[in-house]
Formats: structure tokens, sequence, C-alpha cells
């Protein structure tokens, strides 16, 4: 058959039987000619994608046996996806002769469910299968030590701390081995935290590893070197102190006593602050949300100030510069900035009335897929964010500033609730000067969209 007539089949199988699916799929899934072709193996995922976890021995079959790749490892992960851990690795466990190309996907399909921030039962055949695929190649036995770090094995544990604190490895592996040593939350972790604090090449995965424990000795190390942090660093380094009340009471003394700049915190860490610490926070602060008849003073005084003769003697240059310090961790203009806000590329940016209603009163219209959930674990921690995905097992946030989103397992969850209000606050401009604003709203109004 040509790849035109497998596409089609493919696509047929969402509208057949679930017998007449995994007999199409399983013929599908011998072409290995088509493991690179964009559309033939994510529809064949599409046709079998619900019958897996209802017939798992018919996905294994099919796992193991075609030569897709991406069917073998998108399989694995729908049944970790739904605690079917056991089949995959107890077949594993008793095929000692499975080519390392099958391993290697089953193993990285594993991965892909069992996030690094989570620690998780081992499936009682991982005793038997781990050492068969530390035998197998380099890549499935890299595979295999992590899936072992993610089921808390104390020897891979111990080899990720000799990656941590070896200078001469890929800052990307080091930060990995950080990642999943963060989900074990153990004493070990926690004195070497301060010494890699001093080190350039993870420094930001080690500021975000702090906010893992709640250790007054962690939050008075970061706030000791806040000063010669990077600017990227200085944000990451409040969002973990605004992360948990003790964390938070320490910055808002340093607020207090001008050790930290006001205009050095986001408006967005402000709400997170005043969530976590409470009263005293408002006292050094002052409110983050404003009264009507303060928000009636500001559109009066902005109006005032963003008149068209004002506007062409500012610099949409250094607006540019204050977009990118106040507005582009959430937002985004053409490809530039983040994604947890509205994208404002389509806005009717040239409007400064539609420019002050959006950025004074942010809650007054708020789209469902950017309300802002606040969870509360067990541990202490909070986390704000925007909900991107969830299972039975775990929600998703996408958080400011984080590239990758953060999964959160539910066992961990002490309370979530959807803020009734944005996760911009309405006092974003309070820290600007007024030709800080000025030059913001005019590069606001002369980004052309394309």
């Amino acid at each position: 058959t040509s790849p035109v007539v497998r596409l089609y089949l493919a696509a047929a199988m969402q509208r057949l039987p679930d017998d007449a699916c995994w007999q199409i799929a399983r013929q599908l899934a011998k072409h290995a000619e088509d493991a690179d072709d964009h559309n033939i193996p994510k529809m064949i995922w599409y046709g079998i994608q619900p019958h897996v976890t209802e017939d798992i021995p018919q996905g294994i079959t099919l796992a193991t046996s075609g030569r897709i790749p991406l069917l073998t490892r998108f399989i694995a992960r729908r049944l970790a996806d739904d605690d079917q851990l056991e089949p995959v690795v107890a077949w594993i466990a008793k095929n000692s002769q499975a080519h390392d190309a099958q391993l290697q996907w089953l193993t990285a399909g594993l991965l892909d469910s069992l996030d690094s921030r989570q620690t998780h039962q081992p499936p009682s055949a991982w005793d038997v299968a781990y050492p068969l695929l530390k035998s197998k190649s380099e890549r499935v036995a890299r595979l295999a030590t992590e899936l072992a770090q993610r089921f808390g094995d104390t020897s891979a544990i111990d080899q990720l701390f000799d990656v941590i604190a070896n200078p001469q490895l890929p800052a990307k592996e080091r930060e990995s081995g950080l990642q999943v040593l963060a989900t074990q939350r153990g004493e070990r972790l926690q004195p070497q935290l301060p010494k890699l604090l001093d080190d350039d090449a993870i420094r930001t995965e080690v500021i975000r590893t702090i906010a893992a424990f709640d250790n007054d000795r962690l939050a008075s190390a970061l706030l000791e070197r806040y000063a010669s942090l990077t600017t990227e660093e200085k944000l990451e380094a409040l969002q973990t102190l605004a992360s948990r009340t003790s964390y938070g009471q320490q910055l808002t003394e340093s607020l207090r006593q001008g050790r930290i700049p006001r205009t050095d915190v986001p408006a967005y860490v402000a709400r997170q602050l005043q969530r976590v610490v409470g009263p005293s926070f408002v006292d050094v602060w002052g409110s983050v949300d404003l009264l009507a008849e303060d928000q009636k003073e500001l559109f009066a005084k902005y109006r005032d100030l963003l008149t068209d003769a004002n506007l062409r003697q500012a610099d949409p240059g250094k607006g540019h510069e204050v977009f990118l310090r106040t507005c582009a961790v959430c937002h985004r203009i053409n490809d530039e900035g983040g994604q947890l806000g509205p994208d404002l590329t389509g806005a009717n940016r040239t409007n400064v009335n539609y420019l002050l209603d959006n950025i004074l009163t942010p809650s007054a219209t708020i789209q469902d897929a950017y309300r802002m959930l606040i969870v509360n674990t067990n541990e202490g921690r909070v986390y704000s964010g925007i909900l991107s995905g969830e299972s039975d097992r775990s929600i998703t946030l996408r958080i400011a500033n984080r590239e990758m989103p953060v999964v959160i397992a539910r066992s961990e969850i002490l309370s979530q609730d959807i803020a009734p209000v944005s996760m911009m606050p309405e006092g974003i401009l309070n820290n600007l000067s007024e030709k800080e604003v000025l030059n913001l709203v005019a590069f606001l109004r002369s980004t052309p969209a394309h």
C-alpha cells in the first residue's frame, strides 16, 4: 500500500470497532518507513488511544512488535498515566532479548509520564527489569537510571549528588539532577544548596530548588546574595521567596529595610506575597488592589498624561525595555514575551482608553483560559498559575517566568481555588515613573502585528 492509502486507513480507525482498530494498527505499525512521517504515526495513535487502557495486552503487543517508535513511546506513556506501569515493566523483565530500540522507547514513554518533580512507587518487576536495562546500550542504561531515580532508588540518587557537584558536566544534566533531588526533599541536599548558589552555571535551578524546602537558612542565603544576582536570577529569587510564608516574611522585612528595592518586585509577585504573608506585607507595601475611588483618580491622571503631544515625545525603544521588564513575563507581542497571559499582538493597542482599561482594571473581564489557580500543598508551598492540564493523578500549571509547566501531584495538594481576580494586579504602573509609562504606551502603540 502507498503512504496515502495508509494515511486514509489510519484516519478511518477512529470510526471503527475496537477489534478492527487493533487489527489495522498492527498492520500499519509494521511500516518502519512511516516512522518519520508527519501524520501517519499520529493518526494511528489517535485511533488506538481510547482503547489502550481498556485492552492492555493488545496495547503492549503493539508497542513491542511495531516499528514506529512514537507509538511505542505514546503507549507506554498512556499506560503509566493510568497507573499501569506494572505490565510494561513486567514485559521488560520477561524479555531479556528485546532490542535496544524497543527498550529505549518504552523507557522514554514511562519517563514522559513520571514527572521529575514527583517520587513514584516502583513496580514489583522493577528489581528484575532494572539490571536488565542497565546491561543494554549506554542510552538505555541512562534512561533506566533516570527511571530508578524517579522510583527513589538509593544508589541512583547517590549518582545524582555526584552529578550536581561536578562543574565539568553539562548544566542541563546537573539541573535535571537537582529537579529529581528536589522531589526527595531530603536533609542531605539542603546543606549543599548555599554553596551551589555560587555556581553560575546552575544558579537559576538552585534558586528554584530552594522553594522545595521550608528552611529559613536557605532563604537567608538567597537574600544575602540578592544584590549580586542577574536581573533574571533576581526574578527567580523573588518568586521563590514568595512561595512560602516563612520565606515571604524574610522578603517583606528586606523590603521594609530597603535592602531590596520595591521596583524590583513585579506586581504578580506582590499579589502572591499579599496572599502568603498577609497583613504584615500590606503594612509594608500597601494594598495591591485599588479602591474604586483610587481607580477613578488613576484613570484621570493617566488620561491627562497620555496625550498625543506627550506620546510623540516618548521613546518607544525605551518603552520596549519597560515592556520586557514589566509585562513580557506574562504577555507576548509578536514572537517576544511569555504566554501566561493573553497575547497582545492583535489587541487594540493604538487606543489609549483600551490600554488603560486593561492595565488599570485587569480583573474587570477575565477570560476563562486565564483565570488564576491558587494551589496550597501539604508541605506549605503556594503556587499561583494558569491551569494548562489535569489528570486523575496531577494538575499542570503555567507559572510566570517558567518556560516549562509545573506538574503537581493531586496527593500533594491541600487546597486549590480559582482566584476571583486577575493574576495581573491593578497597581502595575505604581512602580513606574511618568516617563516610563509614556515610553511603555508609546511602544505598545507603535509595535505592528506581524
